[in-house]
């Protein structure tokens, strides 16, 4: 059996919540003052799309989704220390998500935490760029860079 992805339920966020990456966890406290648990069910609620990541062994290792605010999209992504383990498999699927969404949605934006190392690199692998750093962002006015991928134009 190999990693993969199905449509979440909300238990997931219960089995995610508990072991949520450090860095995940200042983030989310950091911009909106969420529990792991907390800001699974805000997002699994929010989103138009919610997938959980399972790995090879069955241990449910992430959550991801896209919350339509409108104008824009914003992509989100939490999990484990157990998630970094899918990425060779995982990386090429999410590749291929963060495409359909971004035809569904031109514009896809959100902020990571500065500190969120694994986060921006995974980002800048899926085409996203880093166009903003507010110093004081969210609840604990903590620095965030703001990303964004533009989808295809429609007139060139």
């Amino acid at each position: 059996m190999t990693h993969y992805h199905r449509p979440s339920v909300l238990g997931d966020c219960d089995l995610i919540a508990p072991y949520m990456r450090t860095q995940d966890v200042k983030e989310i406290t950091y911009s909106h003052g969420l529990s792991p648990l907390e800001s699974l069910q805000r997002s699994f609620l929010s989103s138009q799309e919610c997938n959980t990541i399972v790995h090879a062994d069955g241990t449910v290792v992430g959550m991801f989704g896209i919350v339509d605010s409108g104008i824009l999209a914003s992509p989100w992504l939490l999990g484990t220390d157990k998630l970094l383990k899918t990425k060779r498999v995982m990386l090429p699927i999410s590749a291929k998500w963060v495409e359909e969404m971004n035809v569904k949605y031109p514009l896809l934006l959100n902020y990571a935490h500065v500190e969120n190392t694994v986060s921006i690199k995974w980002l800048k692998s899926l085409g996203f760029k880093f166009i903003k750093l507010e110093q004081e962002h969210g609840v604990g006015k903590q620095p965030f860079y703001q990303f964004v991928r533009i989808g295809q134009c429609v007139i060139q």
